[in-house]
């Protein structure tokens, strides 16, 4: 009989132990998963090589997805743009912003440094451009 008592006293133990523990939470929605977008967030001081043009970029987080972005004063035109954080890259699709269709891949680099290749086009010119991202 002690040693039924014994057992049963350890895995109440032991299922109280576990309850008690969280799974690590680093995205603050409660889902235990990384937060993939967090490296992006923030002021970014962009250098625009092909317009030789020097602006800010602020990427915010979309409330909607976890891996999504929203790019403001993306390509300088004072609109913003959604991207995906996918890996390394924030990976924007074709979409319509001010009147141009933009689409790119940004590579991130380190904490200071995201490197993007996007194609802007008014509907008549395309212009590739390379931009990098800086703070």
């Amino acid at each position: 009989m002690k040693k039924k008592l014994f057992l049963y006293s350890a895995v109440v133990f032991a299922m109280l132990m576990f309850a008690g523990c969280n799974p690590d939470d680093t995205t603050g929605g409660g889902s235990g998963t990384p937060d993939i977008v967090a490296k992006y967030l923030g002021t970014w001081h962009v250098t625009d090589n092909k317009a030789k043009l020097n602006y800010d970029v602020t990427i915010e987080r979309n409330v909607l997805y976890e891996t999504k972005v929203v790019l403001n004063n993306f390509a300088g035109l004072g609109s913003h743009v959604s991207g995906e954080v996918v890996g390394s890259a924030v990976v924007i699709d074709k979409q319509t912003v001010s009147g141009y269709s933009v689409e790119g891949t940004g590579s991130y680099s380190s904490n200071t440094l995201l490197k993007f290749s996007y194609l802007l086009s008014d509907g008549i010119d395309d212009e590739m451009r390379d931009a990098t991202f800086t703070r």
